[in-house]
């Protein structure tokens, strides 16, 4: 059972390194190491973000969180005007347990609330359990696969029509 608070939260400013952070332990743990950039490339989509949705346990430590950045803001290959789901990270600790369900809901809940018709992300094919979350949801795969430019690991463009 996750050790979260049943409500999920709006990020703010003083949550950006706690994120950060997490985001850099849950690809260490994806990845089985530490890739160099990693931190940088999370912490530049900050500040530019259309919702982004944090989960807390109940010492207030950050247990997951999603960020999605506005249209424009991922790939040139990108649907033109699709909100980006850049960031959706569980604290290795915790996945498993729900939470990264529940923050994918509440993003796209608020990224449809302001108005958005489409959030579009990208995630490395060999990410299994992720890919089975996204199309459990309803993202559908969009364009061929294509090379993550630091990772050089094959990735994964989804799509999901919010109207």
């Amino acid at each position: 059972m996750s050790s979260i608070s049943p409500a999920l939260r709006t990020g703010t400013g003083a949550d950006v390194d706690a994120c950060v952070a997490l985001w850099v332990a849950a690809c260490g743990a994806r990845d089985g190491e530490f890739v160099a950039g990693v931190d940088e490339r999370a912490r530049q989509k900050f500040g530019h973000e259309v919702a982004w949705v944090l989960a807390e346990r109940r010492d207030a430590t950050v247990a997951g969180f999603a960020l999605a950045t506005a249209p424009g803001s991922g790939l040139a290959t990108d649907p033109s005007g699709a909100t980006v789901l850049g960031l959706l990270a569980v604290d290795p600790q915790e996945q498993r347990s729900g939470v990264g369900g529940r923050l994918l809901v509440a993003i796209t809940a608020a990224v449809a609330s302001r108005g958005h018709s489409q959030l579009v992300l990208h995630a490395l094919t060999d990410n299994v359990p992720a890919l089975r979350l996204y199309e459990k949801s309803g993202w559908v795969p969009y364009r061929d696969p294509f090379e993550h430019s630091l990772l050089k690991r094959p990735m994964q463009t989804y799509l999901l029509n919010l109207r």
